[in-house]
């Protein structure tokens, strides 16, 4: 078999050169000499048979078409690398090592605590790095090698990546006890006709939901945005409008204290809370992570359905 024509530590230095932007700044990063991070890149070249990055004094480094496709593959050859290496090092079964996660933003508040508690507090050799936004923003940053795996939802899933569904989701209607459907356990969308409507301004949101409502014969009128989910929660609580969410919390009040309904949707598609990732060989860290959350989501979606239940036999 032939040898390989390049390094894991020439991929490593051409990882640094990338983000850090110039051969300088790279080389202090790594802590040799610039003429040695040089000298490696070059090398990295010519075994490749690409150019994968331009040098000029006036803008350090930029990546050629070639190189930006390089470079995910070579984080991910770097990281599979590490993780090997890691898991002959560990001990006692400790998991050891970085894992950054991406979480969206309107699944956060559900998921950041649990994840806290159950697997950042157990396992303090791992380094977790969580970072909330938008969920197709973040799965192409994963997509670059910038995240190990994303919290997001299924209906939200980008081009290219895998998922493992944590816990089923059902959109459902959010009202006040004063609209004319409070007293219903289901509806149809277009029962909503007109209606003023409160919107989670968010791009996944706007770009999944709204589609989904034209679809179902409503507007719908959107009388009120926020990006806060608790925020639109208080305005369909106060009367101002109606809303369609996902993540429902355990209590159906707002954040003032007044009373929310909700109301079953018949005709509204569902979107399943995921966990997206890039790689299907997961790190040991990853696979704990992803075991931890879907163990948890079961026992939320067994508890949710034994609280509908006595609903449907009174009915």
């Amino acid at each position: 078999m032939d040898p390989f024509r390049f390094t894991l530590r020439q991929l490593q230095h051409f990882i640094a050169a990338a983000d850090a932007g110039t051969v300088t700044a790279a080389a202090a990063q790594v802590h040799i000499s610039q003429a040695a991070m040089s000298q490696s890149l070059n090398e990295l070249e010519r075994a490749v048979g690409q150019q994968l990055m331009v040098r000029t004094r006036s803008y350090g480094i930029q990546l050629t078409s070639s190189g930006r496709r390089f470079l995910a593959d070579a984080r991910e050859l770097v990281a599979m690398a590490a993780d090997v290496q890691q898991e002959m090092t560990d001990r006692a079964e400790e998991l050891v090592g970085p894992l950054d996660i991406g979480i969206y933003t309107a699944v956060a508040p559900f998921w950041v605590p649990f994840i806290a508690e159950h697997f950042i507090v157990p396992n303090p050799q791992v380094s977790v790095r969580i970072i909330e936004g938008d969920g197709k923003e973040l799965q192409r940053q994963m997509l670059e090698g910038r995240l190990d795996a994303v919290f997001t939802h299924t209906g939200h899933l980008v081009d290219g990546v895998r998922h493992q569904v944590i816990r089923k989701g059902q959109g459902y209607a959010l009202v006040a006890p004063s609209h004319p459907l409070a007293g219903r356990s289901s509806a149809k969308i277009a029962e909503f006709g007109d209606d003023p409507y409160v919107l989670l301004d968010v791009p996944a949101v706007s770009e999944n939901q709204l589609p989904k409502l034209r679809a179902g014969g409503v507007g719908p009128n959107i009388a009120w945005r926020s990006t806060s989910f608790e925020a639109v929660r208080g305005l369909v609580a106060r009367g101002l409008g109606w809303s369609v969410l996902v993540q429902r919390p355990p209590v159906d009040i707002s954040y003032d204290g007044l009373p929310l309904v909700t109301i079953q949707l018949e005709d509204f598609e569902p979107s399943d809370i995921c966990i997206a990732f890039a790689q299907q060989r997961h790190s040991r860290r990853l696979a704990k992570l992803i075991a931890v959350c879907t163990a948890e989501g079961a026992r939320l979606d067994a508890q949710a359905a034994s609280n509908r239940a006595p609903n449907a036999t009174s009915s």
